[in-house]
C-alpha cells in the first residue's frame, strides 16, 4: 500500500512528442520504462489475495487510480519490436484497470462503514446519533442492555419516526434507505445503564466508501409538541419600570431644610415572579448617562448570549448559575465618592413608616440578607418569596453631600423554552 501511494494521481500516459528520427523514439522508450515499473508496483498491490487490511479511503485511492490509468504511445521511428512492446503495455494497463474497478466494486458488497460503536458505555440520559445516508444504502444497529430500553429510527429532514422499539433490553436490525437524507438513531436508556451499541451501514457507490461524512448539531429554538423538542426551564424578563426611578437624597443638614435624605419605590411584579434584578446608580452628579434605563435590554441579549453559548440555564434553587451571570455581564460603573444605605421591606406598613420617618431604619423590620448599609452603584438579586410587592428603600447618612440616585428593577419569571436539534452535514 505504502508504495502505491507514491504514484497516485499520476496519469500513466505518454506525451505525443514533436520532432522526428532517434530522439523521437529515445523519448518514446524512456517513457515506456517509467510506465512498465509504475504498472510493476500498482499490480503487486492490485493483486494482493486479501484487501480486507485496506480501509474505504485506500480501497476508493486504488478505484481512482485504476479509472485514471491510461497509456498510449508515438510509433514514430520505433522498431517493430518496440511497436509490440508498447502495445502489450497498453494492453496490460487496460487489463489492469478494469481489474482494479471490478474488484473494488466487489469489496464494497462486504464493507461496512461504523460511525459509532461502543462496548458498556453509561447512559444516563437519552442520546441521539446521527448518520448521513443515501438512497439504496442500508443503515444497521445492534443496541443491547441490562434493562429494558427505547429505540427510535427517525428521518431528521422529514422530521417522521421510521421504527421504535421499547421493552426490550436487546435491539438489533436494519433499514433499507429509500431516501437520501439524516438519519437518527435514539437511545434512550429509561434510567442509568450500561449500553453496548454498534451502528453501521452499507453502501452501493464506491464514492461513499471513505469515513462516515460528518453531521453537525445545532441547538435551535422550537415550540411545543414540534419533532425533536425538548423542554428546558428558562426565563421570562419583565421591565418593572417604564423609566428609571430617578432620586435625590439631600445631605442629613440640608434635609433638615428641605427635601429629604430618603426615598421608597415600591416593585410591583407579574403573577409567578420568582427574582427580581435590579441595579442602582449613585452619583454626586444628577447629570443622566446614556446607560441610563437599558437595563432589562442589556439582561435580555446577555440571556441571548448565554442561551446561544449552551450554558446552564434558570434554577429555582441556586443561588449561583444564571441570574449571578446576568448580573455580572451587568454591573454600573461606580464613583467612589457616592453611596448610601438600601433596605428592603417586605411589609407596607414598615416601609411607610420609613418613609414617614416616624422610626428610624434601625428600629424597623427590614430584610437584613438584601439590605446594604454603605453600598455604591450595584446590581443584585432579591428573591420574592410567593410575594407580589417589595419595598426599596434609600438613605443618605452624610452629612453635607447631596446624592442622586436612578433605579431600574427586572422582574424574572421561569418559563418553559423548547429546542430542537437542527442536523446538517459538513461540507
Amino acid at each position: 500500500m505504502r508504495k502505491m501511494k507514491r504514484f497516485y494521481g499520476v496519469v500513466l500516459s505518454a506525451l505525443l512528442m514533436c520532432g522526428c528520427g532517434s530522439q523521437v523514439a529515445k523519448q518514446t522508450i524512456e517513457q515506456y520504462n517509467e510506465v512498465f515499473a509504475k504498472v510493476i508496483e500498482l499490480e503487486k498491490v492490485v493483486n494482493q489475495s486479501d484487501w480486507k487490511s485496506f480501509d474505504g479511503t485506500q480501497i476508493r485511492e486504488i478505484y481512482n487510480v485504476g479509472k485514471d490509468l491510461y497509456y498510449d504511445y508515438n510509433p514514430m521511428d520505433l522498431t517493430v519490436e518496440q511497436i509490440a512492446a508498447c502495445d502489450a503495455l497498453k494492453a496490460r494497463i487496460a487489463k489492469l484497470r478494469e481489474d482494479i474497478v471490478l474488484r473494488a466494486e466487489a469489496e464494497i458488497s462486504d464493507f461496512k462503514i461504523t460511525p459509532y460503536s461502543c462496548e458498556d458505555k453509561l447512559f444516563e440520559k437519552t442520546e441521539v446519533f446521527p448518520v448521513y445516508l443515501k438512497r439504496g444504502e442500508k443503515l444497521r444497529w445492534s443496541v443491547s442492555g441490562t434493562q429494558p430500553i427505547v429505540v427510535k429510527i427517525s428521518n431528521a429532514d422529514s422530521r417522521k419516526v421510521v421504527k421504535t422499539y421499547s421493552g426490550k433490553s436487546k435491539v438489533k436490525d436494519s433499514l433499507s434507505i429509500n431516501n437520501t437524507a439524516i438519519y437518527l438513531v435514539e437511545v434512550n436508556p429509561k434510567g442509568t445503564q450500561y449500553i453496548s451499541y454498534d451502528i453501521n451501514y452499507k453502501i452501493t457507490e464506491i464514492s461513499r466508501l471513505t469515513d462516515a461524512t460528518k453531521v453537525l448539531a445545532e441547538q435551535v429554538e422550537s415550540t411545543k409538541g414540534a419533532f425533536g423538542a425538548v423542554g428546558v426551564t428558562g426565563v421570562k424578563m419583565h421591565n418593572c419600570f417604564e423609566q428609571p426611578r430617578k432620586f435625590t437624597l439631600r445631605g442629613q443638614l440640608k434635609a433638615a431644610f428641605s427635601g429629604s435624605a430618603k426615598a421608597l419605590v415600591p416593585v410591583q411584579v407579574p403573577a409567578g415572579t420568582t427574582d427580581i434584578l435590579y441595579t442602582m446608580r449613585i452619583a454626586t452628579s444628577e447629570q443622566d448617562r446614556s446607560s441610563d434605563g437599558e437595563f432589562h435590554d442589556n439582561l435580555t441579549r446577555s440571556y441571548s448570549r448565554i442561551k446561544f453559548l449552551g450554558l446552564p440555564l434558570y434554577e429555582r434553587s441556586s443561588s449561583n448559575g444564571l441570574l449571578n451571570t446576568l448580573l455580572d455581564d451587568n454591573r454600573p460603573l461606580r464613583e467612589e465618592d457616592a453611596y448610601c444605605n438600601m433596605y428592603l421591606f417586605r411589609s407596607q406598613s414598615q416601609a411607610k413608616q420609613f418613609q414617614d420617618g416616624t422610626k428610624a431604619a434601625s428600629l424597623l423590620s427590614y430584610d437584613v440578607d438584601y439590605s446594604t448599609v454603605g453600598t455604591q452603584s450595584c446590581s443584585g438579586r432579591i428573591p420574592m418569596k410567593g410575594t407580589r410587592t417589595v419595598y426599596l428603600a434609600f438613605e443618605n447618612e452624610r452629612m453635607r453631600y447631596t446624592n442622586y440616585l436612578w433605579v431600574e428593577v427586572v422582574a424574572v419569571v421561569p418559563t418553559t423554552e423548547y429546542y430542537t436539534t437542527k442536523y446538517t452535514i459538513e461540507n
